[in-house]
């Protein structure tokens, strides 16, 4: 499948450009300078949200050091590095094997390590496995004082055990084993804004509010809450992994293979190893999603430096010209029961996974159905993270899908057959309607088998016979998504509850029906009551729910600034019209409210779409119908 007009390297660095020109132009500039304190309540996508100490909350983006530009809230990036520290402690005793980590110790020739380590520094991957003689490597039969930075074995039994890093001084030792001093502490102290957790302390923030309304950290340092372990993040996880493999070019291209990918390329061993790591992930996804185990193998060319392969008897150009521009093609073939899918890749991860995913379909299943189911589930390959749930996309495609108008429609994006690959934007639309079909409870037992028939081209599969059933109720939950989504996002979690709104029945004068758990953690929920437009109600909420792991516990009236109250909207169903949903209106903790519209009454937390993840705690709502004037 070609990737055509895919957001590439090259597109990234033209966006990157643009922005900067843009602001350079006076288009986007420096409104006032800011310095937001408090607690962090929550991290997604590079925003930190903090609340200070009266209640009010602080969306502040952060570059990150190896990101081009900060992404604003419509999808601009601008080039605004930030200056960051985050710090924290944890338990030692609690450290992975293959975790990095830095120790000061006594150390010999012969025998164990003197004394007791009294701190553990847990690090990136970015360092490597190193002894560092603070004056000189000790003599026979002496210690000498030095600086270790190794990969974790285990840590037992009051020791902790660490490979042993390559030195001159101690050519036939494999390991070093470590007695822990009591109370031992573990500390990190890092630059990467991705090791932020809800309930850290803002230590200090120097930021800057732009015109567009966004507020972009100078610098940021935070202290995050003592922790019990610090877990690696899948990148950091796979360097150390494959940290004893070389980070250098080879001198030529060589051939390089996993189960289900095999490819001639001139990546380092490290990272060969870390993406076909990735991609074997990747391949375990779609065969637990789909059911049906990959087969055969994906062959092709993984480029790096095009330089490197002056000699090198590429068969398609076409495939060499995508390389050349920072993209990706897999060219898929069959004859009779044969299949074969040959790729042809830049370095970029994401380009590598989605062509790939390509690629696996293909050869599990003989095709990879019609166009936006193709481009739609490579990008849900593109962006896959091992044990991620919430949306997580590139935020220049994320910002165009909040801010296109109009919406490209539902039966606009599926259109069957073969079409036009088309740009960029095309394979964002796919991928939202994918998403939403993959992830939504309500659409994913359907999604599998209808993606598996087309994918295997039956004659009788179509999205109109898979979802006719439904077709209003996904028309409406697929147009609620475009409106809402965002990085963050959780589509199981924003489900809607057609099931309960079935049920909704109106309710005499005086008579009243309680719900007893309207989740913080939800989206909208069905009260299972039908209002009559201009009918006078009564509703009354009990308990307390948190809006983040580190907020405090809310009533349903919220905080200072309304945020975590109880929320109320109608939704409207007529039979032979479309759903849709009348503007949400706050109820708080209870009161007298007069029904905007005829029909079902559902409520939900005052939250950020994108924040439900983290939140906790449910609400009992009772609603009473009240009798008239």
């Amino acid at each position: 499948m070609r990737r055509q007009g895919h957001w590439d390297r090259a597109a990234w660095l033209a966006a990157c450009a643009a922005c900067a020109a843009a602001a350079a132009d006076g288009q986007i500039r420096a409104i006032e300078e800011c310095s937001p304190s408090g607690v962090v309540q929550s991290v997604a996508a590079g925003v930190v949200v903090v609340r200070d100490d009266a209640g009010t909350r602080h969306e502040v983006r952060v570059q990150a050091p190896d990101e081009q530009g900060v992404a604003l809230a419509d999808g601009t990036r601008v080039a605004f590095p930030a200056e960051v520290r985050v710090s924290g402690s944890f338990d030692v005793t609690k450290l992975k094997p293959g975790q990095m980590v830095r120790i000061e110790s006594l150390l010999g020739r012969r025998g164990p390590p003197g004394g007791e380590v009294t701190e553990v520094v847990l690090l990136g991957a970015g360092d490597k496995p190193a002894i560092d003689w603070h004056a000189g490597p000790p003599a026979a039969a002496t210690q000498a004082a030095c600086t270790i930075t190794a990969v974790v074995k285990q840590v037992a039994k009051g020791a902790l055990v660490v490979e042993c890093p390559p030195t001159a001084e101690l050519p036939r030792v494999t390991a070093l084993r470590f007695k822990l001093a009591a109370g031992v502490q573990g500390r990190y102290d890092v630059d990467d804004p991705g090791r932020i957790e809800a309930g850290a302390v803002v230590v200090k923030c120097r930021a800057v509010r732009l015109s567009t309304g966004d507020v972009v950290a100078r610098s940021l340092a935070v202290r995050n809450p003592a922790a019990a372990a610090v877990a690696s993040k899948e990148d950091e996880a796979l360097a150390t992994k494959y940290h004893k493999l070389s980070a250098d070019p080879p001198p030529k291209p060589r051939d390089v293979r996993s189960a289900h990918f095999a490819f001639t390329t001139d990546l380092s061993d490290r990272e060969a190893a870390i993406v076909l790591d990735k991609l074997e992930r990747m391949a375990g996804m779609l065969q637990s999603y789909f059911r049906r185990p990959a087969t055969g193998v994906v062959e092709g060319f993984v480029v790096r430096d095009l330089a490197a392969w002056a000699n090198h008897p590429f068969e398609q150009p076409l495939g060499v010209e995508k390389i050349r521009s920072g993209a990706g093609v897999c060219f898929n073939s069959r004859l009779g029961d044969q299949r074969r899918a040959v790729l042809y890749s830049c370095a970029d991860h994401g380009v590598i996974q989605h062509e790939c995913m390509h690629g696996l379909c293909h050869m599990t299943f003989g095709s990879t159905g019609p166009t936006w189911l193709a481009e739609g589930v490579a990008e849900l390959g593109n962006y896959w993270r091992e044990g991620q749930r919430e949306v997580d996309i590139d935020p220049v495609v994320m910002g165009f899908l909040r801010n296109a108008q109009p919406k490209r429609r539902l039966l606009e994006i599926a259109v069957p057959g073969r079409t036009d690959a088309g740009s960029w934007q095309d394979y964002a639309w796919r991928w939202a309607l994918c998403h939403l079909l993959a992830n939504n409870p309500n659409y994913t037992d359907r999604f599998q088998p209808l993606a598996i028939a087309l994918m295997e081209d039956r004659p009788d599969a179509s999205f109109e016979s898979a979802y006719g059933s439904v077709a209003r109720e996904l028309s409406f939950e697929y147009d609620l998504f475009l409106r809402t989504v965002g990085n963050g996002y959780r589509a199981d979690l924003a489900a809607w509850p057609w099931q309960d709104h079935g049920k909704a029945r109106p309710l005499a004068v005086e008579a009243s029906a309680k719900i007893p758990r309207v989740k913080a953690a939800a989206g909208w929920q069905a009260t299972r009551v039908r209002v009559e437009r201009g009918a006078a109600y009564e509703l009354e909420a009990t308990g307390t729910w948190r809006t983040s792991a580190a907020g405090p516990a809310l009533t349903a009236a919220g905080d200072a600034d309304g945020h975590g109250r109880l929320l109320a909207a109608v939704l409207r169903d007529e039979a032979g019209e479309a759903l849709s949903l009348g503007d949400e209106f706050p109820v708080g903790a209870g009161g007298p409210f007069t029904a905007p519209d005829d029909g079902t009454l559902f409520v939900r937390c005052d939250d950020a779409w994108t924040e439900l993840g983290d939140n906790s705690g449910e609400l009992s709502v009772t609603v009473r119908r009240a009798a008239a004037p």
